[in-house]
């Protein structure tokens, strides 16, 4: 399902919006069926939860030069989040269990890229510092 050159991305408006590209984003994993993100970006700090059926992470490098959906699948510094119209990941979703609502997000980051497959629309935290935001991301998964 990567690369998914079929996929449709659509802006998805956020408080992240205008955050200086590209940011840096990182995993805290699931806890309890949740994912926790971090995005830090020069000065800005935020912290991501969604509830998650699957995510992954892909190398920033590799994520910009494969045929993975269309142009708005990239950050230009205005519009941060993404969700797919449609996508394989989706469809594969659908197949295995429809009575599951799933929704497909991506984050884009100077490091990593992150897709999410999640229940609902993610939850933002602001913060003061980058610390704040890791030990927000370490705290919620104990």
């Amino acid at each position: 399902m990567f690369p998914d050159p079929t996929l449709t991305w659509q802006p998805f408006p956020s408080t992240l919006d205008g955050i200086q590209r590209p940011p840096f984003v990182f995993a805290y994993g699931t806890s309890r069926g949740v994912l926790y993100l971090t995005v830090l970006s020069e000065g800005r700090a935020f912290g991501l939860e969604m509830h998650c059926q699957a995510y992954f992470g892909v190398e920033e490098l590799l994520y910009s030069n494969v045929s993975h959906g269309d142009e708005t699948g990239t950050y230009d510094g205005s519009i941060y989040i993404k969700e797919a119209m449609h996508s394989a990941l989706l469809k594969a979703q659908a197949d295995c269990n429809s009575t599951v609502d799933v929704r497909h997000f991506l984050f884009v980051g100077g490091d990593y890229c992150y897709e999410v497959l999640s229940v609902g629309e993610p939850t933002i935290h602001a913060f003061n510092s980058d610390a704040e935001a890791v030990a927000w991301a370490s705290q919620s998964r104990s």
